[in-house]
């Protein structure tokens, strides 16, 4: 009787599954990214059924694993080491992205650590001989410019001192009065020579165009008389050597002179077009610069010319304030000068103390500290190489290159697609709720082939899938068989039929 009802549900799920048509698809082989294969999927399988009580359902020859395969890191593809085909082995790296700018961060961070031993071996080292010299002679200029500082000022000092105050007061008396006749005269007239050095130079720059350009022409004509006299006598001298003549030593001597004469020439004349070619790229740049002065002496007059503003009147009133503090300074031998003076003989004589007395073990501290962080930024950037390359996770066959030299790729971008094809599997895509119940991993199979019909293999369940997917009819449930033997003809994705021997 259970043999009966099996029968009844098995002819109303082929029924159902003839009004509805479902496109029950086939699980993808094992890859290690979301990325599809590169392998087109398999059109559907029929549905299972239940036959004289033994379950039988299609499948599909699938590899054990298939791997898409990308770059952690986006970037432009450097070299692709493989091809469709081709056997790789687990750690081969197959592909890699351009290191260039790695390399450069690379030799950055490897600079950074050498720098930063270094400051930690001087550090430790001490203070040099020189350092400590210098120090000392640091402390002997101290006292020198103390010394100094401490003395009487000089009428000298004084009387220059005098001579701003008197200088910025009659600079405020010029701009409240304005421009006088005698400072337009001075303006103008330096406006004049300004524009006159210019012209100046403007035709001397002419001046030396034209001559170079004459000199050039001139050794053109020396440098293709010096290359027909070099000619002829080659020329002759090859024909006494064609008519089976021998050359004197005088002759050779006259040919190698003329060549020599040939390469002066040919010098000379180089030597003078550089030297045009400079007059040229110097004109616009000298020209520019005498045009500058005419310009600034132009705008002086225009400003002497201008009533002053209250901002230069107020300037010019700062400077007479500046100068009076300078003199009252100086009269007063400047005590403030001397504290300076003083307070740089104690910062020099510190200085050698701490020379002397050698590094802190804060600073050691410290200088430790900056090589460890150099040592780990420069393992942290070598370790990003991995990120520039693909390496084959297990042994396998290369089955599609999606990338090429040049191209620019993302990160996670499908690059590589491998396979192995030397292990194989048999994918059942669709058993149903009742179907998966009679079925037990380690079920025994047996296997059969539409495009091999006298191949019949055994085989095992070896995968049921715990969590079965939604379809037309129902849920259904992906099962994968692993053959006990191999028959080479077969091929991927080929029809397969397989017969659960326990579901009986």
């Amino acid at each position: 009787m259970q043999r009966f009802w099996l029968l009844v549900i098995a002819i109303w799920v082929l029924l159902l599954n003839a009004c509805s048509q479902p496109a029950a698809t086939d699980t993808e082989p094992v890859v290690a990214s979301p990325a599809p294969t590169a392998v087109a999927s398999p059109a559907p399988t029929a549905a299972p059924a239940i036959v004289n009580g033994t379950l039988i359902a299609n499948g599909r020859v699938q590899p054990v694993t298939v791997l898409d395969l990308s770059f952690v890191s986006a970037g432009s593809v450097a070299e692709v080491l493989v091809k469709p085909g081709d056997r790789v082995r687990a750690g081969d790296i197959i592909a890699s992205l351009d290191i260039r700018t790695l390399d450069l961060a690379v030799a950055e961070a490897k600079v950074a650590l050498s720098e930063a031993q270094a400051n930690y071996e001087l550090l430790i080292s001490g203070a040099t001989p020189e350092q400590i010299e210098q120090a000392q002679a640091e402390i002997a200029r101290a006292r020198a410019r103390l010394a100094d500082g401490r003395t009487n000022v000089t009428q000298s000092d004084i009387a220059a001192a005098q001579a701003e105050l008197r200088e910025a007061r009659a600079v405020l008396e010029r701009l409240r009065k304005g421009i006088t006749p005698e400072d337009r005269a001075r303006l103008e007239a330096a406006i004049a020579e300004a524009k006159a050095r210019l012209q100046t130079r403007i035709n001397n720059l002419a001046g030396e165009k034209t001559q170079l350009e004459s000199q050039i022409e001139r050794l053109a004509n020396d440098l293709r008389n010096a290359q027909d006299d070099y000619s002829r006598t080659k020329w002759a001298n090859e024909q006494i050597v064609a008519g089976g003549g021998q050359l004197t030593q005088a002759q050779i001597d006259n040919e190698t002179r003329l060549l020599r004469a040939v390469e002066n020439a040919e010098r000379r004349l180089q030597e003078a077009r550089v030297a045009l070619e400079t007059v040229r790229q110097n004109e616009f740049s000298e020209i520019a610069a005498y045009r500058a002065e005419v310009e600034q002496a132009e705008a002086l007059l225009a400003d002497a010319s201008r009533p002053a503003t209250p901002d230069q009147i107020a300037a010019a009133e700062k400077r007479i304030l500046q100068a009076e503090a300078r003199l009252a300074q100086l009269t007063i031998n400047h005590p403030n000068e001397v504290a300076v003076y003083e307070a740089e003989l104690r910062k020099a004589e510190a200085d050698l103390a701490r020379l002397t007395a050698g590094p802190a073990s804060a600073q050691i501290a410290i200088a430790q500290a900056r090589i460890e962080r150099a040592e780990i930024e420069l393992r942290k950037i070598e370790l990003n190489r991995e990120r520039y390359q693909i390496r084959a996770p297990i042994n396998a066959t290369v089955v599609s290159v999606n990338a090429q030299p040049g191209q620019t790729v993302e990160a996670s971008q499908r690059v590589i697609t491998i396979a192995t094809l030397d292990q194989w599997q048999i994918v059942v895509p669709n058993l149903s709720e009742i179907h998966i119940s009679l079925v037990q991993e380690n079920d025994p199979v047996t296997i059969s082939f539409i495009a091999l019909p006298d191949v019949r293999l055994s085989g095992r369940v070896s995968y049921i899938e715990p969590v079965g997917q939604e379809s037309g009819i129902g849920t259904i449930y992906t099962v994968r068989i692993t053959p006990d033997s191999w028959d080479p003809r077969l091929r991927w994705n080929m029809n397969a039929q397989v017969t659960f021997s326990a579901g009986s």
